[in-house]
């Protein structure tokens, strides 16, 4: 007895199924409805953005009021000199003092202070300091560095 196979089913050439990923319909409408969900996440996180960024520039935060002026650096120059005076009652000469800049962030101030001692005797030591601007809100002595220090009687 000879075997014969069954018969294999009839493919029509014509026309074939697609796999199931391959339905291009199905998948241009998820890609749609996926695309449209991104566009709506980028627009919210522009408007928050823009949003604290508003918020950020009307505030009144003192952030970005440019560099600091000479009275602001003379302040800032006497707290690094405090700590180097042996005196308590030191009085520092703040009408006189004079003011360059180096560059945009280096500062140089020449000024005095007086020590009045118990004898009744008075010390001026003149001074002239370097400080370089690191930025940030400039009445903070931790925004500045101490380039150089010079005092003499």
């Amino acid at each position: 007895m000879r075997h014969t196979p069954p018969p294999s089913p009839r493919i029509n050439p014509q026309r074939r199924e697609a796999p199931p990923s391959r339905d291009y319909l199905k998948d241009k409408s998820v890609k749609k409805k996926s695309a449209k969900t991104a566009a709506w996440l980028i627009a919210v996180a522009i408007l928050v953005f823009g949003f604290l960024l508003a918020k950020f520039a009307l505030s009144d935060t003192g952030m970005f009021k440019g560099l600091p002026d000479s009275d602001t650096a003379y302040k800032i120059a006497r707290q690094f000199i405090i700590p180097t005076v042996r005196s308590t009652n030191a009085r520092f000469a703040d009408d006189s003092y004079k003011f360059a800049k180096q560059s945009d962030s280096v500062y140089v101030i020449k000024s005095s202070y007086t020590i009045k001692f118990d004898s009744e005797e008075d010390q001026t030591t003149h001074f002239t300091i370097v400080l370089k601007y690191k930025g940030g809100l400039g009445s903070q002595i931790g925004n500045w560095n101490m380039v150089s220090l010079d005092q003499d009687n």
